[in-house]
């Protein structure tokens, strides 16, 4: 009996240790199922970070830069400011802007970076003498130009040069067309232009070499040819003034060989023709045109204006008020507004501010005419307007 008993004992005194090692055993086991679903998470996040980051930031660099090459100046800004690694790639490889000239320590650090948007405004007329074309190619030398967007190049200091002749130097052509042979990629093109010989072979090349351009901005400037024209022989026959100043016709249908431009300002007209009181004929032709200002619109009418695509279009004046489109004379011989709305220009929107969408919803037949004379007449307000008196 008392065996049974000891026994007993003993197997009453071991059944709670039995039930606490199986609790802690329960215990163990739930704690380990849960860090293992931890660990299991953080590897799913892992793999989830590593699928959305190896499809681009593990490319090779040669790769990843033929991908920015397709991207705008705005887009690789936004790029930048995704994730460090993508920082660190557009910081190592690409610079966003470089204002001309260098200094030695800006140089150092560009070191044979792409750039993608250059700014040279300073002046390398003839008359200071301070360039020479060794002397800003060697500036420029360290600077990657083959992914360059944006090029405003001009030979000037406007505001020191605002009420002279600006006259383009030869030094100008020739760095000008350092540029267009190394940059393939252009985009937006800001430039002085002239009636030199030089700068229309410069318009051919813009047109045939630069596929992606999409913006140009041309600054009008006086070309002192031809000087051997007897001055009476000028004031009687205008046209050979155009000829010598500035022939912007040829130049603009040299251009527009190229169907790629969207966007086209010309402006400085004043400054390149030497009558002032006569102006420029100007044709202009482009079936991909869809922004087009022309700035100082006193020197110039429109001989011909075909733009099928145009969506908007001003002509500007610093110190008047334009007028409205039934009264403005902009254009010459038979075209005029309603025939630019109703045939030439049919997709037109805007027109120095006018709502001409609207107009032609308010029209039964856009194509018509007389249609568009009569909704111009009616929202015309002008102060000398007769209509408008007669309220």
């Amino acid at each position: 009996m008392p065996q049974v008993q000891s026994d007993e004992k003993e197997e009453s005194g071991s059944t709670p240790q039995s039930h606490k090692k199986a609790r802690l055993s329960d215990t163990d086991v739930q704690t380990s199922q849960h860090c293992g679903q931890l660990i299991e998470l953080k590897i799913n996040r892992f793999e989830i970070q590593q699928c959305q980051t190896s499809a681009l930031l593990h490319l090779p660099e040669e790769i990843l830069l033929l991908i920015f090459e397709s991207l705008s100046i705005p887009d690789t800004i936004t790029m930048a400011t995704t994730c460090k690694m993508m920082a660190q790639f557009i910081s190592r490889n690409l610079v966003f802007k470089v204002v001309l000239p260098l200094s030695s320590a800006n140089q150092e650090k560009i070191n044979g970076r792409n750039v993608l948007s250059i700014i040279s405004a300073f002046d390398i007329s003839v008359p200071l003498g301070h360039w020479n074309l060794d002397k800003y190619l060697k500036n420029i030398e360290g600077v990657g130009l083959e992914q360059l967007q944006k090029l405003m190049f001009s030979a000037f200091e406007l505001s020191d040069h605002i009420y002279l002749d600006l006259i383009v130097p030869p030094l100008y052509h020739e760095i000008l067309g350092h540029y267009l042979s190394k940059s393939k990629r252009l985009k937006e093109l800001h430039i002085e232009i002239d009636n030199s010989k030089e700068m229309l072979q410069m318009m051919d090349i813009v047109a045939k070499t630069l596929p992606c351009l999409r913006k140009v901005v041309l600054h009008a400037c006086y070309y002192p040819g031809d000087e051997d024209l007897d001055t009476q022989e000028r004031v009687n026959s205008p046209e050979l003034d155009f000829v010598a100043s500035l022939n912007l016709n040829e130049l603009l249908k040299k251009l527009f060989k190229s169907v790629s431009i969207r966007s086209l300002r010309i402006y400085g007209l004043g400054r390149s023709l030497r009558f002032n009181n006569i102006r420029y004929p100007l044709e202009i032709h482009s079936p991909s045109l869809h922004y087009l200002r022309i700035d100082q619109a006193k020197f110039f009418f429109f001989k011909d204006l075909n733009c099928p695509e145009l969506r908007e279009f001003n002509h500007c004046e610093l110190y008047r008020k334009p007028k409205c489109l039934f009264h403005e004379q902009t254009f010459a011989g038979k075209i005029n507004y309603a025939t630019l709305l109703a045939e030439l220009s049919p997709k037109l929107e805007k027109v120095n501010g006018f709502d001409v969408k609207h107009m032609r919803s308010c029209i039964v037949d856009p194509k018509s005419t007389q249609e568009w004379l009569s909704q111009l007449r009616n929202t015309c307000d002008c102060d000398f307007c007769p209509r408008r008196s007669l309220q």
